[in-house]
């Protein structure tokens, strides 16, 4: 907040300082985090199971890639 131009445009003095002492006077409680330690354990879970699914994806491309080789490799269906 700029308070010296609100100074400057507000013509009642000691007005703004009484809103700037009010206003920094006034905490607003913040609550505590408790998902993030939840949230970070379902990260690395997840992360586990990409890997798991990658990996295993990763075999079915290339037995595919040997499946459409072999099918390249047979005659036409008009020979």
């Amino acid at each position: 907040i700029d308070w010296d131009k609100y100074k400057q445009l507000i013509p009642v003095k000691g007005l703004v300082d009484d809103f700037k002492s009010k206003y920094e006077a006034v905490k607003v409680p913040y609550p505590m985090d408790t998902f993030s330690s939840q949230v970070d354990a379902q990260i690395k879970e997840s992360q586990s199971e990409i890997a798991q699914y990658k990996k295993g994806s990763e075999q079915r491309i290339q037995n595919y890639q040997k499946e459409i080789a072999h099918l390249k490799s047979l005659l036409p269906y008009d020979q």
